[in-house]
């Protein structure tokens, strides 16, 4: 994990190496969970935000986060 990965206030745990496994991850939980989450919307908003300050984002790959985000809107 690379520190000072950060944008907009938002450190990024993650690297452009490891950035699709989270990103599976998140599709997974939130398609699996969705609102039922034990999370609240705020915590799985700020986890897509960190995952979106993540250095070296390709195009798809933030077309990817802004579904999520569209997402969690609905819960």
């Amino acid at each position: 994990m690379t520190p000072g990965n950060t944008k907009a206030g938002n450190p990024s745990p993650y690297t452009f190496r490891d950035i699709d496994a989270a990103i599976a991850h998140l599709e997974a939980v939130l398609d699996k969970e969705g609102a039922s989450s034990l999370f609240s919307r705020a915590y799985w908003r700020e986890r897509i935000l960190q995952a979106s300050s993540t250095t070296g984002l390709a195009p798809k790959q933030r077309q990817r986060l802004h579904r999520l985000l569209e997402r969690i809107e609905t819960f």
